[in-house]
């Protein structure tokens, strides 16, 4: 079976606007090459249109036919458009033009289905009007460099491009006219919105000002300013009737202004991430809200939450690596800032987040960039129930903050609680932070190792209170070696071992008391040792070293240097399942490994080489881990995180499980409805044989076939639609999908 790389999650959906549908009940966002619908309410997802090959960068909702349609178009000028009641494709179209940029669909009183789309040609932005029916483009006039710009139309009067400091306005009956307005040479326009009947048009710019903009078809438009925002505008919205407008900044604020009064607004602050896009639904009942975290929050008209739709949260860094979750089987990882997200890979769905630091974030302000308390480093215990974090704050002005936290799982409560904060664990920072692999839950012990040279063994104790007991972690011994600095470390698998590399040395210890069983050099290669890892089961004796060099495997028992290759090492993991482990090199190269042989069981170069890095990895057992007969790429696959904030799979493609046979669900829950044996107590006579027998046979089976295919359905649904009310159910054609 072929190893490929998947795309699973990540990447922002949040690039174009949300639309709505026209009863406001659904919701429509663009995300890579498909349109994904939502309910408003519940933020379920309800539809998904496929079918566009490239990057959407544009679409519309609209009537045709008297049904409710969907055109969306992609970067090749393809396009499709899908009726929204059958999912059906009944237009699909390819424009004679590459490099589009924008399309925005133009409404129409008549059956035409014309859009407005912007390509690039010779280093130019030009702009067309394109009739998806005749399939005839109608270019204008107007020409713009190709660099940052933003368009939006009103209705099907005209449009209006910003760039820089220049605002162009061009009917859309009139081909060869623009209207051109500049402001000031030290300002510049970040974003646009039309009002969608009357000739207004709002700006925002990076000094934080909203320009509304009227009588724009003569020589010297009228500019009314509203300033709240200290912080570039990243986008704007009219209501329906355009009597008040949105503006959304990198404060994380919404800001309601009246048209009419400057001084009348409602702001919703302390959003989790700085706006993107925001929409206002067509009977002015909700707004939605896109974050720059990757998610939709649809609020109601007095700006109270009403539900949200979230994807893989798209923060500003994963330092803290993919560690796996052993009792949720999910991804925990760097969320918002100061939160860690725990996400599913089996169903791409984010369980929750737990806020870490407790703080509120800080935007930044005009002149001044504030740093804000991250997330560095994370680790959970075997069973999962403990879990230790590690936050850090760099001012380069003021004193750093490090903090070292130990969270334990409440049962009763499903959600972590905070038990021990540890100020200044160590100085400068934290490289690593690994727990004892142990089954004794009251002798768990966890090490870190930090920027002050030295590691510390933190062990789970007792003790009294006024009110109570309960348990505390403290600092049991602390280690170091010739005053070398420490970087990684990696337990052995029953944890009676630690490893712990210092500069080119690698060491191990007693983590009960810190001491130290044998140091390992080699005499000729002195690069510093960056990642450290034990091997497990029948080759638990042998421990890897990876730097930015080489890639080494030494034999405990013989203290001897078993291996070695040359490998620019960026990442080194390994397997909790089986002894596999994986490197993955600066030039994206990537090599599964058994420390026992220095020949790859898998090796590739080319399948890593479209992503530009790779931030994080982990191997992490799928639903045949325990399958010895499967190759590794269908147990354990690996899953990465790119620069762009994707995660993909590299593994197998997973195979579709054959359908069961009716002898199956012969003893199935839905089966044991129906007897295995009837009795009656009334005597009824034989029934006289005809000469015509009807055919019963084609009947019965039809009613089993019926029977099975309903118990198949509901068996798939899990019983979600005995569980659920009626009015949030999930259609049954995407429950039901495959089968269907």
């Amino acid at each position: 079976m072929d190893i490929k790389v998947r795309f699973k999650a990540g990447g922002s959906f949040v690039g174009l606007r949300p639309q709505f549908s026209f009863d406001s009940e659904s919701i429509y966002v663009a995300w890579k090459n498909q349109i994904l619908g939502y309910n408003t309410k519940t933020g379920a997802l309800v539809a998904e249109f496929k079918g566009i090959k490239d990057h959407i960068v544009g679409f519309g909702i609209h009537y045709h036919d008297s049904y409710e349609c969907i055109t969306a178009c992609s970067t090749t000028g393809e396009i499709i458009t899908w009726k929204i009641v059958t999912y059906f494709k009944i237009l699909n179209k390819k424009i004679e033009k590459t490099n589009i940029r924008t399309f925005h669909f133009v409404p129409s009183e008549t059956d035409e289905i014309r859009a407005l789309i912007s390509y690039k040609q010779k280093g130019k932005i030009l702009f067309c009007l394109f009739d998806l029916k005749t399939e005839v483009d109608q270019p204008y006039n107007l020409e713009i460099y190709a660099g940052p710009n933003s368009v939006d139309i009103c209705s099907n009067k005209f449009f209006a491009v910003i760039q820089k400091n220049i605002l162009n306005i061009v009917p859309f009956d009139d081909f060869s006219k623009t209207h051109t307005y500049r402001i000031e040479n030290s300002r510049h326009f970040t974003c646009i919105a039309c009002h969608s009947d009357r000739e207004i048009v709002l700006t925002g710019d990076q000094t934080g000002r909203v320009v509304v903009w009227q009588k724009l078809f003569t020589r010297k438009p009228s500019q009314a300013v509203f300033h709240w925002h200290t912080l570039p505008v990243q986008c704007l919205s009219f209501s329906v009737a355009g009597s008040y407008f949105y503006s959304g900044g990198l404060e994380s604020v919404l800001v309601r202004w009246q048209l009419d009064n400057h001084f009348e607004k409602k702001f919703l602050p302390r959003l989790p991430s700085t706006i993107a896009q925001v929409a206002v639904s067509p009977n002015n009942t909700f707004i939605a809200i896109a974050t720059n975290d990757n998610a939709v929050r649809i609020v109601d008209s007095r700006l109270d939450n009403v539900s949200l739709i979230q994807h893989l949260v798209i923060g500003d860094n994963f330092q803290s690596g993919i560690v796996l979750d052993p009792r949720t089987k999910a991804l925990v990882m760097n969320g918002n800032v100061g939160q860690i997200q725990f996400y599913s890979p089996s169903d791409n769905s984010l369980l929750y987040n737990v806020d870490i630091v407790g703080q509120n974030k800080i935007s930044n302000e005009r002149n001044c960039s504030i740093e804000n308390t991250q997330v560095s480093k994370i680790a959970m215990t075997r069973d999962g129930l403990w879990m230790a974090t590690v936050e850090i704050r760099q001012d380069p002005e003021f004193s750093p903050e490090l903090r070292l936290k130990f969270w334990y799982f409440d049962l009763e409560k499903q959600n972590f609680r905070l038990n021990t904060s540890v100020e200044s664990p160590h100085e400068n920072h934290i490289n690593s932070i690994l727990f004892q692999p142990m089954d004794n839950k009251k002798e768990q012990k966890c090490v870190s190792v930090g920027g002050d040279k030295k590691f510390k063994v933190w062990f789970l104790t007792e003790t009294e209170s006024v009110n109570n007991k309960s348990f505390i972690w403290k600092c049991l011994c602390i280690g170091f070696y010739h005053d070398l600095p420490c970087k990684s470390l990696s337990f052995s698998n029953d944890g009676s071992l630690v490893a712990v590399s210092f500069n080119n040395v690698v060491t191990t210890w007693l983590p009960d008391s810190c001491q130290l069983k044998c140091s390992l050099v080699h005499p000729v290669y002195e690069e510093e040792i960056d990642q450290v890892e034990f091997g497990t089961s029948n080759q638990c004796h042998l421990l890897v070293t990876a730097s930015k060099e080489r890639l080494s495997v030494w034999n405990l028992l013989t203290l001897t240097m078993v291996w070695t290759v040359p490998a620019a090492v960026s990442l080194l993991i390994a397997d909790s399942v089986t002894t596999n482990m994986a490197i993955i090199t600066e030039n994206k190269k990537v090599f599964v490994f058994t420390p026992n042989s220095p020949e790859p069981i898998f090796s590739s170069d080319k399948l890593l080489q479209n992503h530009k890095y790779i931030c994080a990895a982990a191997f992490v057992p799928s639903k045949f881990s325990n399958d010895v007969s499967m190759k590794w790429s269908q147990r354990s696959p690996i899953l990465f995180i790119n620069s762009n904030r994707e995660l993909f799979c590299l593994g197998s493609e997973e195979e579709v499980a054959d359908t069961p046979q009716i002898d199956e669900f012969s003893k199935s829950l839905f089966s044991m409805m129906i007897p295995q044996s009837q009795t009656n107590t009334v005597h009824e006579k034989e029934p006289v044989q005809h000469t015509y027998a009807k055919d019963i046979g084609q009947k019965a089976i039809k009613k089993v076939s019926s029977f099975f295919f309903v118990e198949i359905v509901l068996t798939l649904m899990n019983f979600q639609y005995f569980e659920a009310p009626i009015q949030t159910m999930i259609p049954i054609r995407i429950m039901c999908n495959s089968l269907l």
